[in-house]
């Protein structure tokens, strides 16, 4: 780093005016997320209320808060968990081929190096119930590493009228740091960390002792190149426009470093809404109608009496049940029980109205979790009613699954720019036995023949999701597809072609790598040569 900084006051390559228009824009950043804010913690509350009660308090507030929209979201999680993503990542010109597979082998490993799969489960928690997950993909120079990371959407801060991030001016991401490690890296602004860090949670506001809150404020030059400023009580503690190896900015790729995964998108802003807000107001009204039922219930459960003041009964005698005979004095009416008038079947009826109303808006009907109350018994019969009934689950699925080929696409990038060493991955081929892959990044550039002679130009790769379906339903039939195939003789070179013809017309997961092997099992007994998957057949004799 450049000796800007030695003096105490910013004299480096960032001009002052600059820096001034970055604070402000965050201020302006931060009012505007706000009622953002607000939102959160109120929805966060009314989450935790179904499952955090302080007593049951029957005696003086009967609490009913019946947990559905806690359950649909913990199914909703459990749906978007059984179809985690797996990338395979596909060749944009012939060169790229045997990069392209080598990727799609220790992608998978890397990720998995990065704990990416915590994060998606962590993240995904969050996106349904505040309707926003956010995800940051660095590389982290101390490990040499690429970290994906779950960043708390109370956190960042970017451009509240924009739908994409990445046209935002600036991008903030805060975060409290222990003062000990910014006193050793950052030695010249010792004297700035030695406070105590303010922090936003989901419920509170509070202070986290030792540590200092720092912001990194990404931002976009006119050339595209991507930087970074990070302050400290609104004094630049570093600048990447002042540090060596850093002309051409912090990421090759020039992007926003963070990848939002929406689920219910709001014009002209970057967060969305989610479950809890679409679910909330249906299930105050159940939890409303369950105190009326119970306290009714209760009611009629323990009489209650009126008694006259004059009435002369010995009220502790009258409470202990195992006493014979109650003394009193006056008349023999001086006490006599209170009618209790039962709850009308129609308001029982609304409250099951109202509980069927709350798993639509939720998309959290019974039979998706293979229950029914219709006389459908049989397990194929329940399965489709379940996948007809997951529409809007596999919608929000495949909105993560764009969000993931993101986060995969700047981890390439990141391998692209970084990866200068050969790296050793143990990865697992098709029939599980494990090998070793080497990579380093010149796999991913070509040599060309430019005006200046030989040149190294990159491969661009796209990225295709394979879901890893864990439903044990979902393998039993795959399973039983292939015994089908089996039974019927399809597997024999002879049916080679027909049973290529039905593959081609049948859609579940693995089918092209069962066609592959049909294929090659066929070449090995002279049968059929080879068989286009997208158009015509080829055959040999």
């Amino acid at each position: 780093m450049n000796d800007a900084f030695a003096d105490g006051e910013y004299s480096g390559s960032v001009s002052r005016e600059f820096i001034a228009r970055a604070l402000d824009a965050y201020k302006t950043y931060k009012a505007d997320k706000e009622q953002l804010i607000s939102r959160i913690r109120d929805n966060e509350l009314f989450y935790r209320a179904s499952y955090i009660q302080s007593g049951y308090r029957l005696n003086s507030e009967l609490v009913c808060d019946t947990p559905f929209i806690f359950s649909a979201i913990e199914n909703a999680r459990a749906a978007a968990i059984d179809s985690y993503p797996a990338p395979n990542i596909l060749e944009r010109e012939p060169d790229g081929s045997r990069t392209a597979e080598l990727l799609s082998k220790i992608v998978p490993a890397q990720l998995d190096i990065s704990e990416f799969k915590r994060v998606y489960k962590e993240n995904m928690r969050s996106k349904l119930k505040f309707g926003t997950a956010v995800y940051g993909v660095f590389y982290n120079e101390l490990t040499g590493n690429i970290d994906i990371r779950a960043v708390d959407i109370l956190d960042i801060y970017v451009d509240m009228h924009l739908s994409d991030i990445q046209d935002s001016q600036f991008l903030f991401i805060s975060a409290a740091v222990e003062n000990d490690l910014l006193r050793e890296r950052y030695a010249e602004h010792a004297h700035l960390f030695s406070g105590n860090a303010e922090v936003e949670t989901l419920c509170q506001s509070y202070t986290l002792k030792n540590r200092s809150s720092v912001l990194d404020c990404y931002y976009k030059k006119t050339d595209g190149t991507l930087h970074m400023i990070k302050f400290c009580h609104n004094t630049v503690i570093s600048a990447t426009e002042d540090m060596d190896g850093y002309e051409n900015g912090i990421y090759a790729h020039r992007q926003y470093p963070v990848v939002f995964d929406v689920l219910y998108p709001v014009e002209h802003c970057p967060f969305g809404f989610g479950m809890i807000d679409i679910g909330k107001p249906s299930q105050v009204e159940i939890n409303k109608l369950d105190r009326a039922v119970t306290e009714n219930i209760m009611c009629g459960a323990k009489p209650r009496y009126l008694a006259k003041r004059s009435g002369g009964v010995d009220e502790e005698e009258f409470k202990d049940v195992s006493r014979n005979i109650v003394h009193y004095e006056g008349e023999p009416d001086a006490l006599r029980p209170i009618d209790n008038t039962s709850l009308n079947e129609y308001y029982l009826t609304h409250r099951e109205y109202k509980k069927d109303e709350l798993k639509e808006i939720l998309a959290n009907r019974d039979f998706q979790q293979g229950a029914t109350n219709s006389g459908v018994t049989a397990a194929s019969a329940i399965e489709t009613l379940r996948q007809s009934g997951e529409k809007r689950s596999r919608a929000i699925i495949n909105d993560t699954y764009d969000s993931y080929k993101k986060i995969v696409i700047m981890m390439l990038e990141l391998m692209r720019q970084f990866f200068d060493d050969e790296r050793t991955y143990r990865v697992t081929d098709e029939l599980g036995r494990k090998s070793f892959a080497g990579f380093d990044k010149s796999r991913m550039f070509k040599k060309v023949w430019g005006d200046d002679g030989l040149e190294w130009r990159s491969l661009y790769f796209d990225v295709d999701i394979v879901p890893q379906h864990e439903s044990p339903y979902s393998r039993e039939t795959a399973n039983n597809t292939i015994m089908s195939f089996w039974q019927n003789g399809l597997f024999e070179p002879a049916s080679s072609e027909a049973a290529v013809t039905a593959l081609k017309n049948m859609s579940f997961d693995g089918k092209e790598q069962l066609i592959d092997d049909i294929q090659r099992l066929s070449q090995r007994s002279g049968g059929l040569v080879a068989v286009d998957i997208s158009g015509g057949d080829k055959n040999s004799g």
